[in-house]
């Protein structure tokens, strides 16, 4: 790697050989192929386990690369052979990648809406704080908190402290397909850096809620006395896990605990947390507490689970666009089946104004991740009138990470000719076939794109619309719950001038249940996410690069002219959750990921409006429960046998460590038979036992 200065203040620039590469995680099988991959140009970044994050060289002659396992790409190596890559299966068009790792960034939000300074108060986290009923006020000091993100501000008044210097320790950013690593330190870099995206604000907003200081108004972070360091990127699986791994090297030069938030999604993937990012989330998780965003997607109908009970009769099902005309289609779609059995796939052209299919194309089965393209041009229509314009990729397999088949599917093209108030007439649909018994499970990407039913099929809907990337089984998932009924926004005059503040309604309840928050129940029994915390939108800090290049009057200016913005979503709620477990690791530096999620589950709350909402069957966010259990000596885990202090008759509810529960009701009515640790929220408060 060459390395050279780029600024006097900026301190590393690092550049891959290639001017243009190809981010990459990539999984390898024998130690022998790290010297195979040196040798055909490709560059490790990082590597935990087997697992690498690489940059591949980029070249348009696709016949260099060969087939290789899901999430790479690599040149003519004999012997590596594995299959095609969600990488390679996107190469001709780099940027729908956003599409595996973005949630949606709206500009209007008429959804739920919690302040942040109102939000503390619920279960009453704030007393962790002021350090009422604990040894001190506990605000993050000693802990680094980081996120991994886009659209940063770094010299918003939130991170600065008294005297004005900047709280964000460092900065790195990547630009993956260029290759490109930066990294800042102090006021200087930031003030000639400037920003990573001025289309962007999700960065500030995020860290501002992490740990911002508040700048003087009621918007301060959860965590003010941490240690900030920031990752950004454009978002790919690469640039994200190269960000987490910048913050636990700093986290390691300073000798403090680390929690690590991540506020993205990613709504196709097998939703088991075998996928290659989840397992190096996993690896992390040993270093520093991860925590995640559900996902914004639990209203959507982006997914379809479907058991096969006769072999002949195909599940049929549509690709629909977000914006509900159908013209313009741009994304993904997935499948995966339970097991290896393979399944068939026939594309097919719908004519949405007869409701009937006009077209067939032959079916398709893959047993080696072949890919086939499908190519429409209007001016050589396949059917007289038909108007699609544009391509769909189909390949599919074995996952070996998982042992599932899988089919994924690509696509970008439109359809001009359209029926009623302008919908398209000419769409994409599917029939899918299996064995008997076979279950499938099928997801849109949520960002651009939706499922649509068929009559007579299973509808589509949302009950696995938990973001694949929080399906790790070390990472902390976090949904979330409103809060108010308005949040202020000030009012501007035609000239500009501030003549006012208004409150927008909300229409929301406090600790209402936000349908758009993403869940589900795993194969494997897990249910997420493992807590829900107020997000729906949090006021906080917003960049002042992006409101001055951008026509967003949607803001809030306090008193000392600071910037404030109302901003929703799961997005919001994970960073709330990060910085309350920054005051936990300040209290307690030595908890791990494991006992973060015992303290998590022993205290959620479930005396809550719809405690039997799938949305919150783990129950409510509460740190200061949690807090005051784990510093208690009588607390969570330390008595092993609860049954020496409760009568037959005592009401209990008996948990997994994972939060899920298993059982309500009598003390002598409890039976398990499988053998592990277990919850028991008792009258004598939570408790630990081995079975």
């Amino acid at each position: 790697m060459k390395h050279f200065l780029l600024s006097l203040f900026i301190s590393t620039v690092s550049l891959s050989v290639s001017a243009e590469v190809t981010p990459a995680v990539i999984k390898i099988y024998d130690e022998s192929e790290i010297e195979e991959l040196l040798n055909a140009g490709v560059s490790i970044e990082r590597r935990r386990g087997d697992i690498i994050l690489c940059y591949l060289p980029y070249f348009d002659d696709e016949d260099i690369f060969v087939e290789n396992n899901k999430g790479s790409k690599r040149r003519q190596i004999p012997n590596l052979s594995r299959h095609v890559s969600r990488q390679d299966f996107l190469k001709e068009h780099k940027n729908l990648e956003v599409i595996l790792n973005r949630q949606p960034n709206r500009k209007k939000y008429n959804f739920n809406t919690p302040l942040l300074d109102k939000a503390v108060g619920y279960f009453e986290a704030f007393h962790i704080q002021e350090g009422k009923g604990l040894p001190s006020p506990f605000t993050g000091k000693g802990v680094v908190v980081g996120i991994c993100d886009i659209g940063l501000d770094p010299l918003h008044p939130t991170f600065l402290d008294e005297e004005g210097k900047s709280r964000i320790k460092r900065i790195t950013q990547y630009k993956e397909y260029d290759g490109l690593r930066i990294e800042l330190e102090g006021e200087e870099a930031y003030k000639e850096w400037g920003t990573d995206d001025i289309e962007k604000y999700h960065a500030t907003h995020v860290a501002g809620i992490l740990a911002g200081s508040g700048a003087g108004t009621s918007y301060r972070g959860i965590a003010p006395d941490a240690e900030i360091v920031i990752s950004l990127s454009n978002l790919t699986d690469f640039g994200l896990l190269m960000g987490v791994e910048d913050i636990i090297d700093y986290a390691r030069e300073v000798g403090k605990p680390a929690v690590i938030n991540l506020s993205m999604g990613n709504y196709v993937g097998p939703h088991d947390g075998s996928s290659l990012f989840s397992q190096y989330i996993d690896l992390c998780s040993d270093d520093a507490i991860i925590v995640l965003s559900s996902g914004n997607e639990g209203n959507r109908t982006n997914n379809i689970s479907h058991t096969f009970s006769d072999d002949n009769k195909a599940l049929q099902f549509r690709i629909g666009n977000r914006a509900w005309d159908q013209k313009v289609m741009y994304g993904m779609t997935d499948i995966w089946n339970s097991g290896d059995n393979p399944l068939t796939l026939t594309v097919c052209i719908y004519d949405d104004e007869t409701h009937t299919i006009a077209y067939e194309y032959p079916p398709l089965t893959f047993t080696d991740w072949e890919e086939i393209t499908y190519q429409w041009d209007p001016e050589n229509p396949l059917l007289d009138g038909l108007t699609l314009n544009g391509f769909l990729k189909v390949t599919g397999g074995i996952d070996p990470e998982n042992g599932r088949y899988e089919i994924l599917i690509l696509y970008n093209y439109e359809s001009t000719r359209l029926i009623g108030s302008g919908w398209a007439k000419d769409m994409i649909s599917f029939k899918l076939n299996g064995k008997k018994g076979d279950e499938t499970d099928i997801f849109s990407d949520g960002t651009y794109t939706r499922l649509m039913g068929i009559s007579g099929n299973p509808a589509p809907g949302s009950h696995l619309s938990i973001s694949d990337l929080a399906c790790g089984f070390k990472s902390i998932s976090v949904g979330m719950y409103g809060d108010r009924e308005d949040y202020p926004m000030t009012v501007f005059d035609s000239e500009g001038n501030n003549i006012g503040t208004e409150f927008i309604s909300t229409g929301c309840d406090p600790l209402e249940t936000v349908v758009h928050s993403s869940y589900g129940k795993l194969r494997d029994g897990r249910i997420l996410p493992l807590t829900i915390a107020p997000g729906m939108p949090l006021m906080s800090s917003v960049s002042l690069h992006y409101l001055e290049n951008n026509d967003d009057k949607d803001y809030f200016v306090a008193e000392n002219g600071s910037l404030w913005k109302s901003c929703g979503g799961t997005s919001m709620s994970s960073p709330y959750v990060a910085g309350y477990i920054a005051t936990w690791l300040e209290a307690l530096p030595d908890l791990d990921y494991s006992d973060v999620m015992h303290m998590i589950a022993a205290s959620n709350s479930h005396d809550i409006p719809e405690p039997d909402n799938p949305r919150n069957l783990n129950g409510y966010f509460n740190p200061l429960l949690a807090l005051r259990h784990a510093l208690d000596p009588d607390g969570i885990g330390n008595i092993r046998n609860p049954s020496a202090l409760l009568a037959p008759s005592d009401h209990i509810e008996v948990f997994t460590t994972s939060g899920a529960k298993i059982y309500s009701g009598r003390l002598d009515g409890f039976e398990h038979s499988h053998k592990g640790i277990y919850i028991f929220r008792t009258p004598f408060g939570n408790m630990k036992k081995a079975l």
